[in-house]
């Protein structure tokens, strides 16, 4: 069965030379999404100085995708997406623990799915990051 990773019930957008990225905090049950007002919220900020359309589409909570054995997999917040580019994007507000680990692994899982479905070699750039608000090194 085909995913379809670009739904538009999952989707966000912008124009703004600046935004948000937020999840709620855990045990989250929503997806993520764009946030242009409340930067007290964000967990990973968007830079966009020449104010292009930037698409933001949830994973986590908005598109199954599902192990062998019928389980859910632990897949990554969302795929930024502008021009022809894409950045896929796990969200985290931990101080300590495995959380890198942990968000690294989601990206894994999702862009390995994302790899069976589709083709990167269609896009200009791929990119992933684990962001965490609380480690803004």
């Amino acid at each position: 069965m085909l995913i379809n990773f670009f739904r538009k019930e999952c989707k966000t957008e912008s124009n703004n030379e600046k935004f948000g990225l937020c999840d709620d905090p855990p045990p989250a049950t929503e997806p993520a999404y764009i946030n242009e007002n409340n930067c007290r919220q964000w967990i990973a900020v968007v830079k966009n100085p020449h104010r292009q359309t930037v698409k933001f589409y949830a994973v986590d909570h908005c598109v199954p995708i599902y192990k062998e054995d019928g389980n859910m997999e632990s897949r990554c917040d969302g795929i930024v997406s502008y021009l022809n580019n894409l950045i896929f994007v796990e969200l985290k507000e931990r101080k300590k623990g495995q959380w890198f680990k942990k968000g690294r692994e989601q990206l894994t899982v999702t862009i390995k799915r994302f790899k069976s479905e589709c083709d990167l070699n269609t896009y200009d750039r791929v990119e992933a990051y684990v962001c965490n608000s609380l480690k803004p090194l």
